[in-house]
């Protein structure tokens, strides 16, 4: 039934995106398509509703292919439910913004003489073909329907052939990668880390205040046997309910910020060999024990290399890919129906 239900969808869609918007019933998209607007209504008489949403180049954008997208943004970003009516205008003109980027592309790629990989295309088709084998609708509209998606479908792969061109950046000299390396040392510096022990007394969140002072009380029983010499890591073993119980309470090196905030600010103000008094957490109350602070350090150039050359080639990429993208939006001619979000 479901299979039946959403061939009729796809039948719907993919005819209605080479027709006009007033010669099929508008789909039902609730709180994200909009009316036209009331002056629309006013001018309904003296002209027809556009069946597009852009024209890009001289290409439209069909009505039909702007509600299949903006269907498929709301399941996406919308589940929650209700929407905001300035939330839904902005939503429904980002939809419109990326038909217009994404037919920029496919343009460009032509323009580029690119190929899509057929073979993906092909593998696509068939198992679209496959999900609807059963459904008597299928076979009296498959022949007109899969040369649209075969259409679909190599457009979207001439897209993701442009990008992987584009952002195909060579290796570079080494004389540039050490520039690179030594104009971008964070990205290559090894942070501070904490090598910290710990004992929690594991609380349910849901606990009485009695139960959290009890464990409170326990945890400072615990820091004061430390101070008068009882071992760490044999009390860890005993009390803790932390998987790192059975080392001792050690836990390895952490960076800053992998633990919560509350220990975080404890830990920012220890000495190594120190250890801190009772922290209440989420998950119960912690005793820590610092043990080891090591310094950020700056890893040599052969270390990171390899690294430093994807890392190069990547954004190099980006780089390209966002100048083509603002260059075509640059020379483009687009005409937009900003009904949905006027």
């Amino acid at each position: 039934m479901k299979k039946r239900v959403l061939m009729r969808c796809v039948l719907l869609l993919v005819f209605w995106a080479g027709g006009s918007v007033s010669a099929v019933p508008q789909p039902d998209t609730k709180s994200v398509v909009a009316d036209e607007g009331a002056a629309k209504k006013e001018d309904k008489a003296k002209s027809a509703p556009l069946d597009y949403i852009a024209i890009v180049n001289g290409q439209k954008i069909f009505i039909g292919e702007y509600v299949t997208a903006l269907r498929r943004g709301v399941r996406e970003r919308f589940y929650h439910g209700k929407v905001e009516e300035d939330e839904a205008k902005k939503f429904r003109k980002e939809v419109a913004d990326e038909l217009v980027e994404r037919a920029l592309l496919v343009q460009e790629a032509k323009r580029r003489k690119l190929k899509p990989d057929t073979d993906e295309v092909e593998t696509s088709v068939k198992a679209f073909d496959a999900k609807f084998q059963a459904d008597p609708e299928w076979a009296k509209e498959r022949n007109k329907v899969l040369p649209k998606i075969r259409e679909k479908l190599s457009d979207d792969s001439l897209v993701k052939v442009l990008k992987a061109a584009v952002k195909a950046v060579k290796l570079p000299a080494e004389d540039t990668l050490r520039q690179y390396y030594s104009e971008h040392t964070d990205l290559f510096t090894t942070p501070a880390r904490d090598r910290i022990s710990l004992i929690l007394l594991q609380v349910d969140p849901a606990s009485s205040s009695d139960v959290w002072k009890q464990a409170s009380d326990e945890a400072r029983s615990i820091v004061e046997r430390i101070n008068t010499g009882a071992d760490f890591a044999e009390l860890a073993r005993i009390h803790s309910s932390d998987k790192s119980a059975g080392n001792g309470g050690d836990m390895g090196f952490m960076h800053k910020g992998m633990l919560g905030e509350n220990a975080q600010k404890v830990l920012d103000i220890m000495e190594p060999g120190e250890v801190s008094a009772p922290v209440v957490l989420l998950e119960g109350v912690a005793v820590f024990r610092l043990d080891v602070r090591s310094s950020p350090e700056l890893n040599s150039f052969e270390v990171v290399k390899e690294r430093a050359q994807k890392l190069y080639q990547r954004e190099k990429g980006d780089e390209a890919w966002e100048a083509l993208l603002a260059q075509l939006h640059a020379k483009a001619t687009v005409r937009i129906n900003d009904a949905p979000w006027r």
